[in-house]
């Protein structure tokens, strides 16, 4: 149950540095109120207009937020533990040094704002629109997330750490050094966009589509890339390490010094891509498609290439040391290295048993 209080009285326990427990501010005008190093603990604002209000180091403790005018707020230090949001209207805020912890966000419009060293951590989010806002050093952290509107947003050093993204929207997101680790995003498409330095490490990207996209030094790193396609994708010096690729297409691709190694690649298309001096040590590519590419000093030691196709690949000084190659088909294997028979010896050296 909440107690009514006027504002006048609100406003003088803000100045006095004194908590407001359990209180109703439904349809309260608060716009451009300074409440700022104020506890609110259990309070209702539905309806509050709180437009251009200062919440600097102000923490929201369970409280209830509902068709509230939080716009052009100054957020620094701000807290939100255990509340709840709904249809909350905070276009154009700063948001600085903001935590919202364990909350429940089923619409929050955060258009046109900026977010930096902003966390969620523990939410569930709903509805969340974040449409041509600026994120930098933004974290969402073990969240169940549904809709969450990146279009045309900013992501700078953001994390995504264990969420749930596939009903999220990407529609012209720029990224620079984002982190998606573990998380879910399985059938997103991504084709043509610009990614600096992102890190997709063991996350669900099967059936995604990155076609044309840019992604220098990406990381996929025990990724699950099953059916995604990067047909004509940019990716020079990207990590496909112990990457789940199986299915894939990767057909014209750049992947100059790309690296593959361990990857499960069987019958994925790489067909006309660049391949430059690529590694794929111990890669199986089992009838993967590999015909017509770059592979010179490529080197795919110990790799599985049965039933592969290679057919039109140049393979200059290629390493083939100790592939399995049953039914794998070649144009050019006269000029690539095989097994190397120091090398081979010395990887079957075993010690001599000791008699005891």
């Amino acid at each position: 149950m909440h107690s009514l209080m006027e504002k006048a009285e609100i406003l003088r326990r803000v100045q006095a540095c004194e908590a407001v427990v359990g209180v109703d501010l439904s349809n309260m005008d608060l716009a451009a109120a300074d409440l700022s190093a104020t506890l609110f603990d259990r309070c209702l604002f539905a309806g509050t207009q709180m437009a251009g209000a200062d919440l600097t180091d102000t923490r929201f403790i369970r409280c209830a937020f509902a068709r509230a005018d939080l716009g052009r707020c100054v957020m620094r230090g701000t807290v939100f533990h255990e509340s709840g949001i709904e249809r909350v209207v905070a276009a154009g805020t700063t948001l600085k040094n903001v935590t919202f912890h364990a909350c429940t966000i089923d619409g929050l419009a955060l258009t046109h704002a900026a977010l930096d060293f902003v966390t969620f951590s523990h939410c569930r989010i709903d509805k969340l629109l974040l449409r041509e806002a600026r994120l930098e050093k933004v974290t969402f952290a073990t969240c169940t997330t549904a809709a969450i509107d990146f279009s045309a947003a900013s992501l700078e050093r953001t994390v995504l750490l264990e969420c749930d993204l596939r009903q999220c929207r990407f529609v012209g997101t720029r990224f620079s050094t984002v982190i998606f680790s573990k998380s879910l995003l399985a059938g997103l498409g991504f084709a043509g966009q610009h990614f600096v330095n992102a890190q997709f490490m063991e996350s669900d990207l099967r059936g995604c589509d990155f076609s044309g996209a840019q992604l220098a030094h990406a990381n996929f790193q025990s990724a699950t890339l099953a059916g995604a396609r990067f047909d004509g994708a940019h990716a020079p010096n990207a990590i496909f390490m112990a990457a789940q690729l199986q299915g894939a297409s990767f057909a014209r691709a750049g992947l100059r010094q790309a690296l593959f190694i361990d990857a499960k690649a069987a019958q994925a298309n790489f067909a006309g891509a660049d391949l430059y001096q690529s590694n794929w040590a111990g890669a199986t590519l089992t009838e993967a498609r590999l015909d017509d590419c770059e592979l010179t000093y490529a080197d795919f030691s110990h790799a599985d290439l049965t039933r592969a196709d290679l057919r039109g690949a140049v393979m200059f000084r290629t390493k083939l040391h100790a592939v399995v190659d049953e039914g794998a088909r070649f144009s050019d294997r006269a000029r690539a290295l095989e097994s190397e028979p120091e090398r081979l010896a010395a990887e079957r050296w075993r010690p001599a048993a000791l008699n005891l």
